[in-house]
């Protein structure tokens, strides 16, 4: 009787303390991860500052970063990917995304989108692999019809707000490439039509990851690290734009 009880108090304890464990390794992940130094990958060079985006970010200006799991940081302890730029952006921040979001699901919260002077949404990389989903573009022309809606939703809260649209991410286990490529361009011949600002990050990030690998940036097939892909995303932001400006891009 009595080994009986002591091996029910050894395994009551082991359940306390797997629970404790469950409870406070997240928090202490969370908190580590916080803790850390987020920096622009390369350091931010006078390149990257020469831009209407990084003059945006010293402004004081008010920004509101809109998107899915990549901006909301949720597979990486929180973690946003634009978390390098902060330290540099002197207005007030404001964020309205979630994990699996596509563009209809921002569009259905309307109601909640924050007002600010700067809107940099990042959207999209669920409505390419995700294409038999409810709500979710089918084409490259529902994508873009999509894009409409949301910014008019966004220029009902702040006419005079500047949006930039940064291209939808890839996926690396199995990017359906070509229907990502027709969405990307179709959201860049999109943007040049109205008053928005298209942003591909892609070809910068993918040139530093051709020479260093793209492990070290991507905790999974689409989703960046940090504190390396986060940093590595925020580069490839600043750089697009710097090209945009010298008339590299378009």
């Amino acid at each position: 009787m009595k080994k009986t009880t002591l091996i029910l108090s050894v395994v009551l304890a082991l359940l306390v303390a797997l629970l404790i464990g469950l409870i406070y390794y997240p928090i202490h992940m969370h908190n580590k991860m916080k803790a850390l130094d987020y920096e622009v990958w390369g350091g931010m060079t006078d390149e990257l500052t020469d831009s209407e985006f990084y003059e945006d970010m010293q402004s004081g200006k008010s920004f509101c970063f809109m998107g899915d799991s990549i901006t909301r940081g949720s597979v990486i302890w929180d973690i946003p990917w634009y978390e390098p730029l902060l330290p540099y952006i002197n207005g007030e921040v404001s964020q309205l995304a979630d994990g699996g979001w596509v563009v209809n699901d921002l569009i259905k919260r309307a109601d909640k989108i924050p007002d600010a002077d700067v809107y940099v949404i990042a959207i999209g990389i669920n409505d390419v692999l995700s294409p038999y989903d409810e709500g979710v573009a089918t084409t490259a022309e529902e994508y873009t019809a999509s894009l409409q809606e949301l910014l008019d939703c966004v220029t009902a809260v702040n006419p005079e707000a500047r949006v930039y649209f940064i291209s939808p991410w890839i996926y690396f286990n199995e990017d359906p490439d070509a229907r990502g490529e027709s969405f990307r361009e179709a959201q860049r011949e999109w943007c040049n039509g109205n008053d928005s600002v298209y942003i591909d990050p892609l070809p910068a990030m993918l040139s530093v990851m051709d020479e260093e690998g793209a492990t070290r940036f991507m905790f999974n097939g689409c989703h960046p690290t940090a504190p390396d892909g986060v940093g590595l995303y925020s580069y490839g932001v600043l750089e697009a734009e710097h090209l945009r400006r010298v008339g590299t891009v378009g």
